[in-house]
């Protein structure tokens, strides 16, 4: 390569890196700038920004490999309402009189004492504990009984860690199972 030529391609690529490194940020299209720093990436920005790399990269006119240097206004897209805003889930804590309470209601008295020796060490009175199968206060097989858990309201794994449910459940299984044979 001639001396000639050498100089042309460090000043063409030069040019690239200052080009890219000054380029403005257009005032309309951005909810925000963010000021790059050292260590930098579009992935890092979207991320920080609370935007996607696809966002990130489309309001900013660039590609994966345009180059990001420090001290360079990055425009960062409004981030939409629904995305910004996290669902809130209320879960009610139950005591242990409360689940007890439950239990008594929905199992006649002759077998409510045995029930709860069963609740005691399937979950320890715990309603929303769970394992690799089972669920809730007597642990049941969603996957298993899935087919008539909605004849008492189940119709998804996750009802079955309301404490009501899954006593309303237990006790249908015991009656299908004539016994206690799926906690023995």
């Amino acid at each position: 390569m001639s001396n000639r030529a050498r100089y042309s391609f460090v000043a063409l690529v030069a040019t690239a890196v200052i080009v890219v490194g000054s380029s403005t940020v257009q005032a309309g299209s951005c909810a925000a700038t963010y000021t790059a720093r050292r260590g930098d990436s579009w992935w890092s920005i979207a991320r920080k920004s609370q935007t996607t790399l696809k966002q990130i990269l489309k309001v900013n006119d660039a590609s994966m490999s345009t180059l990001i240097l420090v001290g360079r206004e990055v425009c960062v897209p409004a981030v939409p309402v629904a995305a910004a805003a996290k669902p809130v889930v209320s879960v009610k804590i139950y005591s242990r009189q409360e689940v007890e309470q439950i239990i008594r209601e929905i199992w006649p008295d002759d077998l409510e004492a045995r029930a709860l020796a069963i609740v005691d060490r399937e979950s320890n009175l715990n309603p929303l504990a769970k394992n690799s199968c089972c669920y809730g206060l007597f642990q049941i097989y969603y996957k298993y009984h899935k087919n008539w858990l909605p004849g008492v309201g189940v119709t998804s794994v996750n009802q079955l860690l309301d404490p009501r449910l899954n006593t309303l459940a237990a006790y249908t299984l015991y009656q299908r199972n004539n016994g206690w044979g799926p906690w023995e």
